[in-house]
């Protein structure tokens, strides 16, 4: 039986929406392929940037995605911040361009811990097409 990921196999998850679902989706795709042994590199634009930042990643927007995040709870599956910080302890990295950066309002040089990575959008561009699966989502 062939492995789901091999160890040389990459990833790389643009999240580009605010949901609750979308931060879910990407956590638990950024968990599963680190735990296969894939390199991971999720990198964050928009809301969901500043949701990771500012510790809000986990916070629902709206009852529809309310919805999700309680029934999230009542399978007693992680909160999206949860996965992904275990991703990272099994060698996914988070990164943000740094013009997202600042279009998010952030200032670059207080992202702290967070970020593992600031590339540039042509860096982005060449891992992409090095990866063996690119996810916009």
């Amino acid at each position: 039986m062939v492995p789901l990921m091999q160890p040389h196999r990459s990833i790389v998850l643009h999240l580009h929406g605010d949901s609750f679902a979308r931060r879910y989706q990407v956590a638990s795709h950024a968990i599963t392929a680190a735990a296969s042994g894939a390199e991971v590199l999720v990198i964050l634009w928009f809301e969901g940037l500043t949701r990771w930042v500012n510790g809000s990643f986990d916070e629902p927007v709206g009852a529809d995605d309310g919805a999700v995040a309680e029934r999230l709870g009542v399978l007693g599956l992680p909160p999206p911040s949860v996965m992904l910080a275990e991703a990272r302890a099994l060698g996914a990295r988070i990164a943000a361009c740094e013009t997202a950066v600042r279009l998010a309002g952030l200032d670059p040089d207080e992202l702290g811990a967070e970020v593992d990575e600031r590339p540039g959008l042509q860096e982005i561009l060449e891992r992409e097409l090095r990866a063996d699966l690119v996810l916009y989502v």
